[in-house]
């Protein structure tokens, strides 16, 4: 009678079945079991800051600078509003009898915004003696701006004169801006149109 023979164990198919138990064992135990470790990290003070904006506060820093570029153009007017070079540029023609026709007074705005009135006082100067023999007001309407436009001035029956020009009235509405000749001397002290001699005309 036939010996039946044992088959041999293979040691290395048994090690392997095993190895990939415990893998697979210890992939389940970690994944139910493992709760994440928090790590607190400590900010350097010197270290910039991060801000995030939002859409109200960039409404309101875009406010903030236009109120302050509109201070600027108030409180700094004449640097902005003005007539000619120096009023070199304002143009007339003496007629032959000694009359000033064809007045025309160049206006230059440099602010932002259309310039709703200026009312411009022209003197009508004796120019041996230098008196003011005569002025007149007159009102130039919707100044647009940045940029330098002529308007036509009044004429006047005086003869022999030269003709100097002044601002004495301005109006805008666009960036609050009210000036008047009569209250510049009290205006740094009453405040003005706004009672705040910081910003005196400031008006609405």
């Amino acid at each position: 009678m036939r010996k039946i023979e044992k088959k041999k164990t293979n040691p290395f198919l048994i090690f392997t079945v095993l190895l990939l138990v415990a893998i697979v064992a210890g992939f389940i135990f970690k994944t139910s079991f493992y709760i994440p470790k928090e790590t607190i990290i400590p900010l350097d003070e010197n270290t910039p800051k991060t801000t995030i904006r939002t859409q109200s506060d960039v409404t309101e820093f875009k406010t903030s600078n236009q109120e302050e570029k509109n201070l600027n153009f108030r409180n700094n007017w004449k640097e902005f509003i003005s007539i000619g070079t120096l009023h070199k540029d304002v143009d007339y023609i003496i007629a032959n009898d000694g009359r000033v026709t064809k007045l025309n007074v160049p206006m230059i705005n440099k602010t932002d915004y259309p310039i709703e009135s200026i009312t411009i006082k022209v003197y009508y100067i004796n120019p041996e003696n230098r008196n003011t023999l005569e002025t007149r007001n007159f009102e130039i309407k919707n100044i647009l701006p940045g940029n330098r436009t002529s308007y036509p001035g009044p004429e006047s029956n005086v003869k022999g004169v030269t003709i100097a020009c002044e601002i004495v009235k301005i109006h805008s509405a666009n960036f609050g801006f009210c000036f008047d000749q009569d209250l510049s001397i009290a205006s740094q002290t009453s405040g003005g149109f706004s009672g705040n001699p910081a910003d005196p005309w400031h008006c609405k």
